[in-house]
């Protein structure tokens, strides 16, 4: 996370990629909250490697959705509200809580408040957390 970190805060502008030897959603989660665009295993092929880097250099805007992994443990996801999944969506593109609630129209409290609530109900500790179990259950992308 502080290297993508350090890299985006040299250039804003960086479209960074992890390459990752293990299924490792949470930390592929943390670096995502960092600013990362996605993640690919290190045994992509050169094509899924190319399509990848294409696709990140054309849209500035693009991320890479993880691949879903759901444990048997885990469960079934927990039921969210359209509007906690809109602040979680913002967790996972690494905004502030005033950033999310200036692009959902609502207040800084209003969006801790349903991030609390979020919270509780995938049972996550804090916002890198929750965006890690967003990830393993599919709730964002």
């Amino acid at each position: 996370m502080e290297t993508v970190r350090r890299l985006l805060s040299a250039d804003p502008g960086a479209r960074i990629i992890m390459l990752t030897v293990a299924e490792d959603l949470d930390g592929v989660a943390l670096a995502v909250a960092a600013g990362a665009r996605g993640y690919l295993h290190k045994d992509a092929s050169r094509a899924e490697l190319r399509a990848t880097v294409t696709q990140a250099l054309a849209d500035p805007t693009w991320r890479l959705a993880p691949r879903r992994l759901r444990s048997a443990e885990m469960g079934a996801a927990p039921t969210l509200t359209a509007r906690e999944i809109q602040v979680l969506e913002g967790m996972s593109h690494g905004r502030s809580n005033a950033e999310i609630g200036r692009e959902l129209f609502l207040s800084e409290d209003t969006v801790k408040t349903h991030a609390r609530r979020l919270f509780k109900k995938l049972g996550a500790s804090d916002r890198a957390h929750a965006v890690a179990l967003g990830f393993r259950w599919g709730l964002v992308r």
